[in-house]
C-alpha cells in the first residue's frame, strides 16, 4: 500500500478476487486515482506470479518507465517549436514488438508514444530490451481509452493516420508537413473499427502479397520512416 500510495512506478497491480473491505475498497481507489490498472484474480494467479514469496492478496508490478499523460506532453511539444509527431499503439500485445517499436520511434524523432490501460502489454526487461534502452527516451503515456487521446489529439490540430490494408476509400495523400498520430493496430486483429472511423487518412504499405502481413514492429518502422523522410525532405 506504501507503493501504491508513494511515487514509484507502478505497472500493474493484481488483487485476490476474494478480498472485501477497506483494503480493495482503498486499492481500488488509489489505482484508479493514479491510472493503475487492476485485476481481480484467483489465489492460484498470485502464487505464480509471487513463486513462494508471501502476498497477502495484492501484488504489484514496479514499472520501467514513468507514465505521462499525452495533455501534459503535447503542449511542450508545442511550446518548443516542433510539429508534433505522435505514435499510438491499438492493442499492441508482444512487449518485444513494443520494444522495438519504441526503439524505431526514437531513431525517426516520434516524440511520445500512446497506449491504453488495457489490451496493452506491461513493459518488462523483454520490452526494454529489445529497445536497446530506448524505452526511456521517449516519454509513453498510458490512457484510460485510445478513444478519448485521439480525440484530444484532433481537437489539438493532430492528423490521424491509420495503418491498415483492409479499408478501402480515405487513403489520399497524408500531409506531412501537419502534425500527425500515427495509429498501429495489434498483431493479430489490426486497428479497432471505431478507431479507423476516426482516421484522417490510411497509410498502406505496397508488397508483393506473398505473406498475409508484417510484423507490426517492421511495419511500424517502414510507416516511421515514410513520414520522417516526408516531414525532413
Amino acid at each position: 500500500m506504501d507503493a501504491l500510495q508513494g511515487t514509484g512506478f507502478i505497472e500493474k497491480v493484481w488483487i485476490d478476487k476474494s478480498i472485501t473491505g477497506e483494503v480493495e475498497k482503498e486499492t481500488r481507489a488509489i489505482c484508479r486515482e493514479r491510472q493503475i490498472p487492476l485485476q481481480y484474480v484467483p489465489k492460484e494467479k498470485l502464487n505464480s506470479l509471487t513463486s513462494r514469496a508471501t502476498h497477502q492478496g495484492l501484488v504489484a508490478q514496479v514499472g520501467i518507465v514513468e507514465y505521462i499523460s499525452i495533455q501534459q506532453v503535447l503542449p511542450h511539444i508545442y511550446e518548443t517549436g516542433k510539429t508534433p509527431f505522435v505514435l499510438v499503439l491499438d492493442g499492441v500485445e508482444d512487449v518485444r514488438n513494443i520494444g522495438a517499436l519504441a526503439r524505431s520511434a526514437v531513431w525517426f524523432g516520434v516524440d511520445a508514444i500512446v497506449v491504453s490501460m488495457k489490451k496493452t502489454a506491461r513493459l518488462n526487461s523483454f520490452a526494454m530490451k529489445a529497445s536497446a534502452g530506448a524505452l526511456k527516451d521517449i516519454h509513453f503515456c498510458r490512457e484510460k481509452t485510445l478513444g478519448e487521446a485521439l480525440d484530444y489529439l484532433k481537437n489539438s490540430g493532430l492528423k490521424i493516420v491509420v495503418s491498415d490494408t483492409s479499408v478501402e476509400g480515405k487513403s489520399g495523400i497524408v500531409d506531412y508537413d501537419e502534425p500527425i498520430a500515427l495509429v498501429l493496430g495489434s498483431e493479430y486483429s489490426g486497428v479497432s473499427s471505431n478507431i479507423v472511423s476516426m482516421a484522417d487518412s490510411i497509410m498502406t504499405i505496397p508488397g508483393t502479397d506473398k505473406v498475409e502481413s508484417l510484423n507490426v514492429s517492421t511495419a511500424g518502422a517502414i510507416l516511421m520512416y515514410e513520414i520522417y523522410k516526408n516531414k525532413n525532405r
